[in-house]
């Protein structure tokens, strides 16, 4: 389900976020002019693998709960006229529709790069919440209401946190049903957590754990802590997060 902006209500974001999304705009596009070559090398090799397209777009909910096509370099088979893989909308790490060349792409998240031009576009952010298919998005939960309040990042608490426990729970169940049940409102909670505390030192908190994240891996980094401490509902997957088994909570 999704709502055009006119038909959208609630509480306005924090200054910092006002003035964060305008200087993320800026530096997004610095940023996408810095990458293009590298976009543009792995987009001939995405070509060169399977003829398909290099670049997609993937449905997801933006502000306001709008729908927005995602830019993304393709990591799948090309399966549909867009570009796109058929199957589930979840991706689990063993799935095959992944071509070799994507998975190496993925692995580094180099297959994100595009997203600095939906920033540009006003679509996203740098940091935020990350950006839900619109299956999964109901525009009428109080919860989702909050979270939707600003633009979607490309990279953010949620990922930071649980990222690795999401993905064990999706390959657990890709059919959805445990994703919706156990795995979104633990997101949902650590989302508005960040919506509503965000300042730029919350914000450098989250950017040092996101290079701690890609340099060197690992937990127990001040997010995790701050999480732990003011996010009731992300304990049970934080005390999961080296478990094996998807806790129904």
């Amino acid at each position: 389900m999704t709502r055009t902006r006119s038909a959208y209500a609630g509480p306005p974001v924090s200054r910092w976020l006002r003035i964060r999304l305008f200087a993320d705009r800026v530096a997004a596009f610095l940023l996408a002019a810095l990458s293009a070559p590298v976009v543009i090398v792995l987009g001939c090799l995405i070509r060169r693998h399977d003829g398909g397209p290099a670049l997609i777009r993937v449905p997801r909910s933006g502000r306001h709960g709008v729908e927005f096509g995602m830019w993304k370099l393709r990591s799948m088979r090309v399966e549909r006229a867009d570009g796109r893989a058929s199957g589930p909308s979840l991706t689990s790490s063993d799935d095959d529709r992944i071509t070799p060349i994507g998975r190496r792409i993925r692995g580094l998240h180099l297959d994100e790069l595009p997203q600095l031009w939906n920033v540009v576009s006003g679509e996203m952010c740098l940091l935020g919440p990350r950006p839900e298919a619109p299956t999964y998005v109901d525009v009428d939960d109080p919860d989702w209401t909050a979270v939707l309040r600003v633009p979607p990042g490309i990279a953010g608490p949620t990922q930071l946190v649980v990222g690795e426990w999401e993905l064990r729970s999706i390959d657990a169940d890709t059919t959805g049903s445990a994703y919706r049940r156990n795995v979104l409102p633990v997101k949902l909670a650590i989302d508005n957590w960040y919506v509503e505390r965000a300042t730029w030192s919350v914000d450098v908190g989250v950017l040092m754990t996101l290079i701690r994240h890609l340099v060197a891996g690992g937990t127990g980094s001040w997010l995790d802590r701050r999480v732990r401490e003011e996010v009731p509902r992300a304990r049970v997957a934080l005390a999961d997060r080296r478990g094996q088994r998807l806790v129904d909570g």
